[in-house]
């Protein structure tokens, strides 16, 4: 039987008189306390009573009784748990609802006072009518995105259609266990919701600015047991996207949204420099100089909901002291394909550019030949504050697995900001995968969905390759390690993972996960070997 798992808060009472401890010396204790008799009796019906009482063969303690025991349906966040020796006395303030059935899970709740032993898989129902209720729903939780099982999370049902997830705490809860399995039980026929979030602040309802959830858009028609529904948990804020402040320090204005914007367009006359620095929630233009008067500003802003904030409002240079923001830059892995001859690098930064020293970027060859790269290998992205660059050497140079002695260097001053900070010297030595030094792996699909996305994952679960509609397709000059498979059904055929919108109760597109024969998501790739076809089936 799998244990349920809830949160329902608890004001609990210990009686007694002296504290309680383990005594010293003897053999470790490893038997947990034993049920001898509970009032009422599991699966009674027609209960009268006020307390339920709970008599076990040796004294007890009690632990975090506010979070570990469960009480579907919720009986109010007053209660009373008290603790007699062996006994444990549980009596609602507002008494049990008439014709109603109660499952309580105790989880951890009720140790033995030696080693804290618990009781496995306590639990007890009733009703106050005169049936109970016997249906489930059971299922797992995992991180979406992640496709790990997701432990100790609230999973609730509903059945109200005014019922709001960020508003109101449900009456039928449990947690997932330590494989993301959960299980609500003496359910009573009829339609339900179902939804999953992390309830760190323990209020039993929804914070999506800082708490994971998931749901199911589907009504549930319970008339016999469900089993095996998925929850995939996402973070996702669902607040309104508001602009919130806009302050003014000298040439640089800096307007604070509610929350993370995706993509922003401004209009301007005259055109003004603009970027979103390390915070997504914040946008910084830069006022030129020569600017005397207040310049019109029309801004239209997307969240990750693909909600958008249209809005107009003023700029202009202060007298006020400027905080400048730390020019920031790095350029990713310096790679030379050795089949190709083809060097590839990105270099991000943080603030709009002043200027670019194209002629600042050279590669050495044996301290003989230097190739500089020439201005039309740079694409440029203001928006995303990124360089891509791609230079075609001449693959004659890599010929016969030749390792030849390479060099990069950037030079200082590289890039200038439009703070006239500057860039700092690098130099480097470029990654070229050998044959015999990288794995090459060979995919496949069989599917029946239109449009989907096939992600090879690093063993830090960063994208590596991505291949919409991928049909066949092999990777070469994969460093060793262990690596994922992820598919993305996308649904929309935009070629890119969407979250979804639970105020339009649009599910997040599923994710799904390659797994090998034993069941695992990473398999290995060695060097200087070929692994596959890998069948992708879903």
């Amino acid at each position: 039987m799998n244990r349920i798992q809830s949160l329902i808060p608890i004001v609990f009472i210990l009686a007694g008189c002296a504290s309680i401890s383990s005594p010293n010396g003897g053999p470790k204790d490893k038997i947990p306390p034993k049920l001898l008799s509970s009032l009422p009796q599991h699966n009674t019906t027609g209960f009268r009573g006020k307390t339920i009482q709970l008599t076990f063969d040796e004294d007890l303690k009690l632990k975090n009784p506010k979070e570990e025991m469960i009480i579907s349906p919720s009986v109010g966040k007053e209660i009373d748990v008290t603790l007699k020796g062996n006994r444990v006395l549980i009596t609602p303030k507002n008494g049990w609802a008439d014709s109603t059935t109660y499952n309580i899970v105790f989880r951890e709740a009720i140790q033995d006072i030696t080693e804290g032993n618990v009781p496995a898989d306590l639990r007890l129902a009733f009703s106050t009518g005169p049936e109970i209720d016997t249906l489930h729903i059971s299922g797992r939780v995992t991180y979406l995105l992640k496709g790990s099982n997701a432990e100790k999370i609230t999973v609730a049902v509903y059945q109200s259609d005014t019922f709001n997830i960020f508003k109101h705490p449900a009456s039928y809860l449990t947690k997932s266990d330590k494989h993301g399995v959960f299980r609500l039980d003496n359910l009573k026929e009829g339609d339900y919701h179902i939804y999953a979030f992390d309830d760190k602040n323990k209020n039993l309802k929804i914070e999506s600015r800082t708490e994971k959830f998931g749901f199911l858009k589907d009504t549930l028609h319970l008339s016999e047991n469900i089993d095996s529904l998925h929850l995939g948990l996402i973070s996702l804020d669902t607040r309104p996207l508001k602009l919130n402040t806009i302050r003014r320090a000298g040439s640089l204005s800096r307007i604070r949204f509610s929350k993370a914007v995706v993509d922003y367009n401004i209009q301007s006359q005259p055109t003004l420099q603009h970027t979103i620095p390390d915070s997504p929630d914040e946008l910084v233009i830069w006022n030129p100089q020569s600017l005397t008067d207040s310049v019109k500003i029309t801004l239209s802003a997307t969240d990750s909901l693909d909600n958008k904030l249209d809005t107009t409002f003023y700029v202009k240079k202060t007298d006020a002291r400027t905080v400048k923001d730390n020019f920031k830059w790095a350029a990713d892995k310096l790679l030379i394909d050795p089949e190709t001859g083809l060097f590839t690098t990105n270099i991000r930064f943080n603030k709009p550019l002043k200027s670019i020293q194209y002629d600042s970027i050279s590669i050495l060859l044996d301290t003989t030949a230097i190739f500089h790269i020439p201005k039309e290998q740079f694409n440029i992205n203001t928006k995303l504050k990124k360089i891509n660059i791609h230079y075609q050497m001449d693959k004659k140079i890599f010929e016969g697995n030749a390792d030849p002695l390479l060099n990069i260097t950037i030079g200082k001053g590289f890039l200038v900001s439009i703070d006239n900070d500057s860039t700092k010297a690098l130099k480097d030595q470029p990654t070229i995968p050998w044959p015999e030094t990288t794995g090459i792996l060979l995919l496949q699909t069989e599917t029946t969905h239109k449009n989907y996305i096939v992600q090879l994952l690093s063993p830090e679960g960063h994208i590596l390759h991505s291949y919409p509609n991928l049909v066949k397709q092999t990777i070469k000059q994969i460093p060793p390690g262990d690596y994922a498979i992820r598919i993305i059904i996308d649904a929309n055929g935009n070629q890119r993972w969407d979250a979804g919108n639970p105020i339009l109760a649009i599910e997040p597109e599923p994710v799904i996960y390659y797994l090998t024969n034993e069941k695992k998501r990473s398999f290995p790739i060695r060097a200087n070997w070929e692994l596959g076809p890998l069948i992708l089936k879903f």
